[in-house]
């Protein structure tokens, strides 16, 4: 039985012997034989059919759909989850809240990352923290054909929720008629804590497609089904108050180090996910239609909540006051309630290309996501605990969704010269958010009605431009300004309603390239960039037995400096590319929170966002990449960062001032091993080390191991993949495979196996 564990920390460097590879691995990028510019064309493109200006201010990370099948791709959030300063927190298969946090913003600010796919927003700004995970369940790992990652605000097109920087996932259409059909097993046996059970979940993929002279069209469904490991663990402190003799708890730690006794996890993480999608995309002799539909039916249910603690006769315990081993503490009733959620959404988006005239092209795309149910059910306690009354609540959210429109015009021969490109473009977005809460009878299955607990209204409308120059042979020039218009409207907590909130930001760009020689390059780029409150923040409330979560109407907007030095390698076959980067942002908005007595003496723990006076970040970067290391056979992938996220000034919490930024680590690196074996079978291993950092702002949290915690952890993977022809494939995979037992404050999920199969007609 595994147990809590006290290990002491290593907060400045982790001790690993994966950064040891990087002075090896430098040299032997450049070993062997010398590959031409001529020899690099030969190499795979994913074509672009916009003649729009190519964004080069800001640093450029490529994942091809080769490099994708040789790691264990179940969920669309492990197509970057091995990429250079971005930390995804997916917790089990099939998470909803795989948060994305890239550079100095950590998986939490969710808002300063964007996610798209062929232009489609999947990130959700409506919320942040865990429930701000983009949406990457409404595009299946199957239509991926690769996926771009941009580094920071330099580029003027995007807003200041670039802070971090932005995915661009490109999804294929087939060119002819195509049936496809795919499936996935995994399993994991978990051992943690008192419960020790064999965990397994599926996914099947299927899809038609068909080319009808220039349209082209795609449908396709997905279900995934899983059971991922229980996600919280609840323990008591030592208590003063004396109770009846109990036994089954487990002595262990919290995250910062105090002695508590474990006493039963919220159960099984049982969620299913159901996709349907179509796709469109009709093609023009200079540009493209394309449209998208996706509907999403997603539960989420935990009824599997496990007491540990048993009375003198072997009852199970679920709540009051108990003594074990001559120490007493206290369960509280509502660990163990059951919980239900039942979400579907609609996503639409149609986009256009054309050209207009001369070298001039327009692009445009909009964009709606509303959801349409999206209600959770939960008791008050467990079913089977004597002292339940049956009640429960139930939350929802109505009205809620958002719109967008993207409008750009750009030209790659401004003048009708060559050396010269311009991109000029309008934004609008308009997000909406009302929260509902009511009295629930659980176990008789009805609803007493609901009330508008909080909501409100964000709206934003920006115009751009960036402005290239290829002023020498060896020099060039980008300049970038964006100007924004922000609301915040119609907020509400209650019968109180907030004032409406208009504000303004310019944020100016600027890039210089220089190529140092034939196939070196380097770059420096500069930006201002703010990133505005969204609507969670503003406006929504929430009270949720011993938490409670208020909103701040009257927050400032993030404003940051952000710099960035690149130089880059690239002959077609290996590559090396180094970032610098350094930035400071003032008015950091964040979730702080406090625990204070409420009218029963009993704890209460308040939060609400604030924002932090001024945080720095100060890293770097390096990638490596080759092929044919050595031999033919073996292709290599390598990445670390070394970065140092710190609050400068914080007058809200003063002790924080000095300290790390929440859940952002130190050093992060990633190493990818494929062996060719054949033209049909490769062998892949991965290696996936991070060190640890706090949860806390005061960086008070120290533990390692324990649940709360957020611990460094090296991960070991392996892939074994077949290609029988160009219609079957066969793959068996394993993730974990030492079986490290870590934290993301939640667990993250024990040895997974991997049974993977296709085919294509």
């Amino acid at each position: 039985m595994a147990q809590p564990t006290s290990i002491a920390p290593a907060r400045l460097l982790a001790t690993t012997p994966l950064p040891l590879l990087f002075p090896l691995l430098l040299p032997l990028l450049f070993a062997g034989k010398n590959v031409s510019a001529a020899d690099a064309e030969l190499e795979p493109q994913v074509s672009r059919a916009s003649g729009m200006p190519q964004n080069v201010s800001t640093p450029l990370r490529e994942i091809t759909r080769e490099q994708l099948q040789s790691i264990n791709f179940i969920n669309t959030e492990d197509a970057v989850r091995d990429q250079p300063g971005i930390i995804v927190r997916k917790r089990y298969i099939g998470d909803p809240n795989a948060t994305l946090g890239m550079r100095g913003s950590n998986m939490f600010q969710t808002t300063r990352s964007l996610v798209f796919a062929d232009g489609m927003p999947l990130h959700y700004h409506l919320q942040t923290r865990y429930s701000g995970a983009p949406r990457w369940s409404v595009v299946a790992p199957a239509e991926i054909q690769q996926v771009d990652i941009l580094y920071g605000p330099f580029a003027a097109e995007y807003s200041g929720n670039a802070m971090g920087g932005v995915v661009n996932i490109q999804t294929r259409l087939p060119d002819e008629r195509e049936i496809s059909i795919e499936g996935s097993s995994f399993v994991q046996d978990y051992d943690r804590i008192g419960r020790k059970q064999q965990l397994s979940g599926q996914r099947l993929y299927t899809s038609w497609g068909e080319r009808f002279g220039n349209l082209q069209l795609l449908a396709g469904f997905q279900r995934l089904q899983n059971d991922g490991q229980p996600q919280s663990f609840y323990y008591s402190a030592e208590k003063p108050t004396a109770g009846s003799a109990a036994s089954g708890g487990i002595q262990g730690r919290d995250s910062k180090g105090n002695p508590v006794l474990y006493y039963g996890d919220a159960g099984i993480a049982d969620t299913l996910t159901d996709l349907y999608k179509i796709r469109a995309r009709y093609n023009l002799p200079d540009g493209e239609v394309r449209a998208s539909l996706v509907y999403e039916q997603r539960q989420n249910n935990n009824t599997d909540a496990r007491s540990l603690i048993r009375d003198a006769g072997g009852n199970t315990v679920y709540s009051g006051n108990i003594s074990q081993d001559g120490h007493n503490y206290s369960l509280s009733g509502s660990s163990f309630r059951h919980s239900r959620q039942d979400r579907h959404s609609l996503l639409s988006a149609l986009g256009v290309t054309l050209p207009i005239a001369g070298s001039w092209y327009w692009q445009a795309d909009i964009s709606q996501f509303d959801i349409l149910k999206d209600e959770q059910i939960r008791s008050a306690r467990n079913p089977a605990d004597p002292a339940w009354d049956g009640s429960g609540d139930i939350q929802n959210f109505r009205d809620t969704g958002w719109q967008t429109a993207d409008i750009k015009s750009g030209t790659q021969r401004l003048f009708g010269r060559r050396d010269m490109n311009l991109l000029l473009g309008y934004h609008y977005g308009d997000y909406q958010l009302e929260l509902e809460k009511g009295a629930y009878d659980y176990a008789a299955g009805q609803s007493a009605g609901q009330t508008p607990l909080s909501g409100g209204e964000t709206r934003i409308q920006a115009m751009f431009a960036d402005y290239g120059w290829q002023f020498t042979n060896t020099l060039d020039l980008t300049l970038g300004l964006r100007h924004e218009r922000w609301q915040g409207l119609n907020g509400f907590k209650g019968n109180d309603v907030n004032p409406d909130r208009n504000e303004s930001a310019v944020s100016p760009k600027f890039s210089l390239g220089w190529q140092l020689a034939p196939l070196w390059h380097s770059r420096y780029s500069l930006a201002r960039a703010v990133r505005f409150p969204i609507v969670e923040e503003l406006y929504e409330n929430a009270s949720n037995d011993d938490v409670q979560q208020i909103a701040n109407a009257s927050l400032k907007p993030e404003t940051g400096i952000h710099h960035n030095l690149n130089i880059q390698f690239d002959d077609g076959r290996q590559s090396l590319q180094i970032n610098l980067f350094y930035e400071k942002i003032r008015d950091t908005i964040f979730n702080q929170s406090g625990i204070y007595a409420d009218a029963f003496g009993n704890p209460l723990t308040i939060s609400s966002f604030l924002n932090i006076d001024r945080v720095s970040t100060r890293g770097a970067d390096i990638s490596l990449q080759r092929r044919a290391l050595f031999m033919p056979q073996l292709d290599v992938r390598f990445n670390a960062t070394a970065l140092r996220s710190r609050i400068d000034k914080n007058d809200g919490v003063a002790d924080s001032e000095g300290k790390d930024m929440p859940r952002i680590p130190r050093w992060s690196q990633n190493l990818t091993l494929t062996w060719h074996q054949s033209t049909a079978l490769d062998f892949s291993t991965s290696v996936r080390h991070i060190s640890d950092s706090y949860n806390e702002l005061d960086n008070s949290d120290h533990e390692q191991r324990v649940f709360g915690a957020i611990d460094a952890y090296t991960f070991i993977d392996a892939k074994m993949r077949y290609q029988f022809n160009r219609h079957a494939q066969l793959s068996v995979g394993a993730d974990n495979i030492t079986d490290r037992v870590a934290y993301v404050h939640h667990p993250y999920p024990s040895r997974t196996l991997y049974l993977e199969g296709g085919y294509r007609f």
